[in-house]
């Protein structure tokens, strides 16, 4: 006589219970480290591509492809590093070497021209009429109390080698810290390199976790959550060449200094949602307020409002135009739960989470739906289950 040696409904349910309890433990417990695992899991993801094309294309073994395509990265950083530092030095020492005396002279001038106009179209809110001069003469006042003659910029920049050194020689704590920080870099690169290596093992594991009649639907599952971040990664990567091509050619057009700074730092900005357009704005008033344009004539002020509504037109030309044909088919999810989801994730992962909102949100939209359609006792993918009859059907009997 067999013994049935198969759990029962009611210890399978408990057992499910303590293995869903035991994860949300270990994510509670793991919380400090979640950026830093999310950081290695996107990398090996971005890298992936080149890992698959040596393995197929070239028949590089995984390890060593795994191994070139880092290699690769980092040349790429440092070469990056050492094209971005050498411009961004040269733009700050340009700042640095501006006429401040006739910068600050200048901004003197369109303070008082604005007072005047305030003075006589004093705006009004119902009948009662704000005076806004107040704040813009004190200002004034403010900028006139300094001897513009002896301003020097660069003075007011610290020396930060030397900083360092006099912090180096009475901290030693600052040695533990930079130890720190390379264990940490060090632990992500190599979870990453594991990722990298093993992850696709994940797809031929997952699936096996499940009962067979049950697999082919995961891995259906599966493919449409790979499919959220491929459809992601490349909207994004067009998204941030639009707007920065874009940004370059408007601020060339405007007469802007720094233009083709002012389009990488609007394409880069472009990661961030909602929150990214904002800061990438900042940049190009500042130039604006300094410099003005190289051949409108304005006023800096003028094209500093100017610049602000060019900015405004391309972000509201991208929501209209490329937003819904790039990101629509991808995710398919409204701008309101993309924005809840950033405030959320933000709160909790900081940047990270504000970058991560969209397609964490996508791959959730596809797993609650998979959930909801097996809890409603209907196929989540009857398509794949049809394909499986047509392909049997098609087989002549022997």
């Amino acid at each position: 006589m067999e013994t049935d040696r198969r759990w029962s409904d009611t210890v399978r349910y408990i057992a499910l219970i303590m293995i869903i309890i035991f994860l949300i433990v270990m994510v509670y417990i793991a919380r400090g480290s979640l950026t830093l695992i999310f950081m290695a899991a996107i990398i090996a993801y971005i890298l992936s591509p080149l890992v698959r094309f040596q393995v197929r294309v070239l028949r590089f073994k995984q390890s060593f492809a795994v191994f070139i395509s880092y290699l690769l990265l980092i040349v790429l950083f440092i070469v990056l590093v050492s094209l971005v530092l050498p411009l961004i030095a040269e733009k700050t020492q340009g700042f640095l070497a501006a006429d401040w005396p006739t910068v600050i002279t200048s901004i003197d001038g369109w303070l008082g021209d604005l007072i005047l106009e305030l003075d006589v179209n004093q705006p009004k809110i119902m009948d009662f009429e704000l005076d806004l001069t107040v704040p813009l003469v004190e200002l004034r006042k403010a900028i006139n109390s300094f001897d513009i003659s002896r301003i020097n910029v660069s003075s007011l920049v610290p020396d930060f080698s030397s900083m360092l050194q006099s912090v180096i020689s009475v901290s030693a704590n600052i040695v533990g810290t930079i130890f720190g920080i390379l264990i940490t870099v060090l632990t992500t690169v190599m979870a990453s390199i594991h990722f990298c290596n093993d992850g696709w093992k994940l797809k031929q594991w997952i699936p096996r976790l499940f009962r067979e009649p049950y697999r082919p639907e995961i891995e259906e599952l599966l493919r449409r959550l790979f499919g959220v971040w491929n459809n992601y990664f490349a909207g994004q990567i067009k998204l941030m060449l639009f707007i920065g091509i874009t940004t370059f050619i408007v601020c060339s057009v405007l007469g802007l200094k720094w233009a083709l700074l002012l389009g990488i730092i609007a394409g880069f900005c472009e990661v961030v949602p909602n929150i990214g357009p904002i800061i990438a704005c900042f940049p190009a008033v500042l130039s604006a307020l300094i410099f003005g344009s190289e051949w409108i004539p304005l006023s800096n002020f003028l094209m500093a409002v100017v610049s602000v509504g060019a900015y405004i037109l391309i972000q509201q030309l991208e929501n209209i135009l490329v937003v819904p044909r790039v990101m629509g088919s991808a995710l398919d999810i409204h701008p309101v739960v993309i924005t809840l989801g950033i405030l959320i994730l933000s709160s909790r992962l900081g940047l990270l989470g504000a970058l991560l909102a969209s397609p964490l949100i996508g791959l959730m939209k596809e797993v609650l739906g998979y959930l909801l359609c097996k809890i409603r006792k209907e196929d989540p993918f009857p398509e794949i289950y049809l394909q499986q009859e047509t392909q049997t059907l098609a087989i002549p009997p022997e």
